[in-house]
């Protein structure tokens, strides 16, 4: 008789001792990547270091009498311009930069390496039954700690973490130590000559126009260490930032406050050389064009600093909400401010150019992730007037989709003055939605979101009585994704998410994010256990965006399986809700007073502006293709983007050096101004970028083309139809909705899905809520998650800061992890 029992302990034993392992051989491989992961942070931060150690050690403004010698000299100085100073400049400033771009796509992968092979590893033990949760740390970090959180004329800046004010801090400190410190040498020096030939110095010029001369030039030098950093962070998919997790939205600002230093520090340089010029009387040459050898173009400077100006003035929040047609025109004056500084002073070329060529590249990514025309599968209009758009997404993508991701949309046929127009907006859908759609819901606040709503409003004909047909074409341009890329927000236990009107957007994101993973892992991997969602609206009629997302829909067991989500929402306008006593409801109730204030909004005219929930549906074959978004962009497969960076780069420097050696030829004789040099170094920029790096962008579009035509994904073919309705096989361009549709549709939502409370006529008062949180939970993490206005900003960053105490705190002190996810321009 066999061993029945004995054979199965044989084979338990022999799955287990497999298991073993491959943890053991995973083990081993996640040890080299965070080794290798360690290395290369490691050669980024010496190279940091590197670049801040020539501004703290160099002593001399840049100038060799002996260049012009030197240059003579051979064709391989000639050619990488290596003499001298600026062969220092090369190494000490363009370098680094290289080296930190390149390296930080390498880090961010390694880091998504990492987290799967984590989540891997957690998912195997959980199945073997050897979970031990590790102890959470409960304390504040240096990103997530307001220490500026009150608003106010002497806070220009709005809320800062630790990080950032340590940011600011280091950067005016690097700044003022290198100019004071040049100024200082430059002043003893002048002190010395004026002690040996009184005389014949004070003939010249007073010591203190001297020094006034002195200070002018070193701080129009301190000013490019600003200029140079300004790059990086409107570099929309920049390696720098994805190194350091500072999403684009954020990194805005930061673009903001270096423009706005170095037009301070320029214009401290431009006001004391018009001063200097008017007490020498000789202020005829500001105006002056000619240019010598490495001679400044006076005019050229002055131009470079007014066009600043106008572009920092139009950039006024007051100005760009206003105009925006205007300041997105105007800002592109940048073109103008980079080359007449050339012609100003060609000898910082080597400080900015690789800074500049970053963000030349990431145009290029996105110029030709622009181009697809994307097809819309579906947009609705809500009652509130909102508008939610549905693009198709490929699977390709998926990878570099996080729900706080955000996309720029562009819709060309929309009119003619709108058709180059970009806007950012945040997702409202997940990546683990099997649908493979992307959501977006806009509000209609300025000039291009009113004009969208109209059109979609025509096209379904709830307006007029006019032929039901689409105006415009259903393609848009679509370019992203930008945004978070950790999912940070999963790492905490508790998480109370605060919206105010459309802000709610990226908070539904967040929710539909965790639902999927509670539903995928059963609630083992996701630690998120739970959400508190805190919504501020105007009018009830806008809890439709709320609507949007349904739980039950994604996970309709949530709650058995341990997730806990509670929702408060605050209408601040009591008027909204008319024939309600009450002051709180409950949130299943509130779709009553919507459908309520729906009846006696159709009782008035349509003088008034009412708005019915209508869906406009592309009308296509269940076999026709559908237009997904491209993966060729910034934020694409990393060694795409560094290969195109170093052929783009590399282009460049061989270009610039060819034409050092064949054109800039006489030294002695005919030197080149600034003017040819800085034509010249704009033709190398296009050369190295489109000539060399299109072509690399060229095949890695074709393979993604080819991967994506060899192996469709079946979800994909799925959305080609947004809805089954009769009416989409007709022969006509687009389907609209029709009033049975429309009541069909409200009826659907009548029961809200949220489980919650909805305060009529309040507004939140931040401290007490924080108070019961306090209360509510003991020793933990808890991340606070912000979309709204700056006043909202700041006062729940005020009330983490209260809430968490850095000295003293007990082990059952909770921290709270303040986090914006507002867009920052």
């Amino acid at each position: 008789m066999p061993d029945v029992h004995g054979d199965h302990v044989v084979n338990q034993q022999t799955t287990v001792r497999e298991m073993s392992e491959v943890m053991v051989s995973q083990g081993r491989q996640l040890l080299l990547l965070r080794l290798a992961k360690h290395v290369l942070i490691s050669i980024i931060l010496s190279a940091s270091l590197l670049w801040v150690s020539w501004w703290l050690v160099s002593s001399e403004p840049i100038k060799d009498p002996k260049y012009l010698d030197r240059i003579e000299g051979g064709k391989l100085s000639r050619f990488l311009r290596v003499d001298g100073k600026y062969g220092l400049i090369i190494m000490y400033q363009a370098m680094p930069v290289l080296v930190i771009a390149i390296l930080s796509l390498g880090v961010v992968e390694l880091r998504k390496k990492i987290g799967r092979f984590l989540d891997c590893d957690n998912q195997r033990k959980m199945k073997m039954g050897n979970v031990n949760p590790s102890e959470e740390v409960v304390r504040p970090t240096f990103s997530t700690y307001p220490l500026l959180a009150r608003l106010g004329w002497w806070n220009p800046f709005g809320v800062l973490t630790v990080a950032e004010v340590l940011m600011i801090v280091g950067i005016l400190l690097l700044v003022l130590y290198s100019f004071g410190r040049l100024v200082h040498l430059d002043f003893k020096t002048i002190e010395e000559r004026y002690r040996a030939d009184p005389v014949g110095q004070t003939l010249r010029a007073p010591i203190s126009l001297r020094k006034l001369d002195t200070a002018a030039e070193h701080l129009g030098r301190a000013a490019i260490i600003p200029f140079a950093l300004l790059w990086i962070p409107v570099s929309r998919g920049s390696p720098i930032l994805r190194l350091l997790n500072i999403p684009f939205e954020h990194a805005v600002k930061y673009h903001i406050w270096l423009a706005t230093f170095t037009l301070v520090l320029l214009t401290g340089h431009s006001v004391s050389y018009i001063i200097y010029y008017c007490r020498l009387d000789t202020a005829y040459k500001i105006f002056d064009w000619v240019t010598e050898r490495e001679r400044c173009s006076l005019v050229a400077g002055f131009i470079a600093w007014i066009s600043g100006l106008l572009m920092w003035s139009t950039s006024l929040s007051y100005f760009r909400r206003r105009w925006y047609e205007m300041f997105f025109g105007i800002h592109h004056l940048y073109i103008v401010f980079f080359l007449f500084w050339m012609y100003h002073a060609f000898w910082t070329i080597h400080f900015f150019i690789l800074p500049i060529l970053l963000f030349v590249i990431d145009r290029l990514l996105r110029m030709v992730q622009s181009r697809r025309s994307v097809d819309v599968l579906s947009a609705k209009v809500l009652k509130s007037g909102a508008i939610q758009l549905y693009f198709p997404i490929d699977p390709q993508e998926i990878q570099a989709y996080h729900a706080l991701s955000s996309w720029y949309l562009r819709f060309p046929s929309l009119s003619r003055t709108m058709k180059l127009q970009w806007h950012f907006f945040s997702v409202t859908s997940a990546p683990s939605d099997e649908t493979m759609q992307l959501s977006i819901i806009i509000k209609p606040l300025g000039k291009w979101t009113c004009a969208l709503q109209r059109r979609l409003l025509m096209a379904a004909g709830a307006r007029s009585n006019q032929p039901r047909k689409c105006p415009f074409s259903f393609k848009a341009g679509v370019e992203g994704p930008y945004g978070d890329e950790t999912d940070f927000y999963v790492r905490y236990n508790t998480v109370v998410l605060i919206g105010g009107g459309i802000g709610v957007t990226p908070l539904l994101a967040i929710l539909s994010d965790v639902l999927h993973r509670t539903r995928a892992t059963q609630m083992n991997a996701s630690q998120t256990r739970s959400i508190h969602l805190y919504h501020c609206i105007r009018k009830v009629e806008e809890l439709c965006v709320l609507n949007s997302v349904n739980p039950n829909d994604i996970c309709p067991e949530y709650e058995k399986l341990g997730l806990r989500i509670c929702v408060s929402v605050y209408v601040t306008n009591s008027s909204s809700t008319t024939g309600c006593k009450d002051r709180e409801i409950d949130l299943k109730t509130a779709n009553y007073l919507s459908a309520k204030n729906d009846r006696n909004e159709t009782e008035r005219t349509e003088d008034e502006n009412c708005i019915s929930a209508v869906t406009i549906h592309a009308n296509r074959s269940v076999n026709s293709p559908v237009e997904t978004i491209s993966t060729v962009g910034p934020k694409g497969k990393y060694s795409w983007v560094a290969a195109t960076m170093l052929a783009s780069i590399a282009g460049f420097y061989i270009s610039w050096g060819l034409s050092n050696v064949y054109i800039v030829k006489n030294i002695r004789n005919n030197f080149p101004t600034n003017y040819n040099r800085a034509h010249i170094v704009i033709g190398c920029i296009i050369f190295g970028t489109f000539l060399l790096g299109g072509p690399v962008v060229m095949l890695w579009w074709l393979m993604g083309k080819r991967l994506s035509v060899s192996s469709p994904s079946p979800n994909l073919r799925k959305v080609n139809i947004a809805t089954a309705s009769p009416l989409e096989t007709q022969a006509q361009e687009y389907y609209c909705a029709t009033e049975t549709d429309i009541d069909q549709e409200s009826s659907e939502q009548q029961c809200l899905p949220w489980n919650g409370k909805l305060h009529i006529g309040d507004r939140p008062v931040w401290s007490d809520i924080f108070d019961s949180l306090e209360k509510e939970y003991n020793g933990q993490n808890i991340g606070v998650l912000v979309s709204g206005s700056e006043s909202m900003q700041a006062d729940v960053a005020s009330e983490c800061q209260k809430h968490t105490k850095v000295l003293g705190a007990s082990s059952l002190s909770n921290v709270f992890h303040y986090h914006s996810v507002s867009f920052e321009l």
